[in-house]
């Protein structure tokens, strides 16, 4: 026991250094954070739409980065929210439409991505050309499926124009039965928010009898809600030998967006933005290079990582080692130094102290040998 105790104090002060290095690492553990799971969950459309086909690039460029990217179909918006707040799943697409979300939601937005106008298919031979919302009434419209972020901004827009069940026969289909459908002459129009790449757009763009209607007034509805924008489909771009369009259209849009959930790790949002410029930064038939991805939200607040990332670009570190080892540098390094500010004067009044210590402790045993000798 003796022994120990005489370790003890002779080796005080190492052993005090060594408790605090164990606790200020341990907080940098802490703080720093564990690094993002390998595996995580993407809520999009049904296969065969844009959402879809953006989740698959999403897969494979995760999956060449040794992460598994699960895809889970929803009906559409709504859904998907749902999930997000349910955690299960981590990302999702939606529009910039407005969504409902829980008082308490912790959802934030990543990215918008591209632009998804609202496309008016309808049937030539209705007789009519038209220009407005409004001149739909009294045809058989699909809007998509109920839920759809397409069906709650479609079924806003045309109940404003004065277009509703009352006066018109609105179906909720999915836009690949509805397509069917309008071939077949089963129903007048369909009105959908896709991307203009999407397959269903030039499938329904390149049918006879089938043309695309203007939003004349879009202008206005982009300058009422923000959460819209006003584009223009050039003439012939479609189909330059066909030229569809026969003339510049102009159309409404909204913006496809990503949203994520509490659960998604920063360099996983981090990377998701910078996959998306890689996908969507040279620019598209509505979208100016560079545009996007962009920080526009969809209702829910943006993510800070992401918001950092696009309007500062990647930091110094990022541009030279792996995204995921320069988050983690950069985290040690913000918080290393506050710590060293703390940990710094405690050691050398650990040393002053230990220097007070030994000195006392010589004086002692000086006065010890005194006595000794007097006797």
């Amino acid at each position: 026991m003796g022994k120990l105790r005489t370790t003890l104090e002779q080796y005080w002060f190492w052993l005090a250094v060594v408790f605090i290095v164990l606790i200020v690492l341990g907080i940098l553990y802490l703080l720093i954070g564990v690094r993002p799971s390998k595996e995580f969950t993407i809520a999009t459309g049904h296969q065969g739409g844009a959402y879809y086909a953006y989740a698959q690039e999403f897969q494979r460029r995760f999956a060449e980065q040794g992460y598994t990217l699960n895809i889970r179909e929803t009906a559409g918006g709504v859904e998907t929210i749902d999930l997000l707040e349910k955690g299960e799943a981590d990302v999702g697409f939606v529009q910039n439409t407005t969504v409902a979300t829980s008082e308490d939601s912790q959802l934030t937005t990543l990215a918008a991505l591209y632009y998804e106008a609202l496309w008016i298919f309808y049937r030539e031979d209705l007789g009519i050309e038209p220009n407005r919302i409004s001149d739909l009434k009294g045809l058989r419209i699909n809007i998509g499926e109920t839920g759809s972020s397409s069906y709650i901004a479609t079924l806003g827009l045309l109940n404003m124009n004065g277009v509703n069940s009352d006066n018109s026969t609105i179906s909720t289909m999915p836009e690949g039965e509805a397509a069917q459908l309008l071939r077949d002459g089963e129903i007048d129009v369909v009105m959908t928010f896709l991307g203009a790449v999407s397959p269903l757009v030039h499938e329904l763009a390149a049918t006879p009898g089938v043309k695309i209607g203007a939003v004349s007034r879009a202008e206005s509805y982009a300058s009422l809600y923000k959460n819209l924008a006003a584009v223009t489909l050039p003439e012939g771009i479609l189909d330059f030998a066909a030229d569809i369009p026969p003339q510049d259209t102009p159309l409404l849009a909204t913006r496809a967006t990503l949203v994520a959930g509490p659960t998604l790790h920063p360099d996983l949002a981090n990377l998701f933005v910078i996959f998306s410029e890689q996908i969507n930064g040279h620019g598209g038939i509505f979208e100016e290079p560079g545009e996007f991805p962009s920080p526009t939200t969809a209702g829910i607040p943006m993510n800070p990582d992401t918001e950092r990332y696009m309007n500062s670009g990647p930091t110094f570190l990022e541009q030279y080692v792996p995204l995921s080892l320069a988050s983690r540098l950069e985290r040690f390094f913000l918080l290393i130094l506050p710590i060293a500010l703390i940990a710094y004067p405690a050691i050398r009044g650990l040393l002053a102290l230990s220097h007070t210590y030994y000195t006392d402790r010589i004086k002692w045993r000086y006065r010890a040998l005194r006595s000794i000798d007097r006797v």
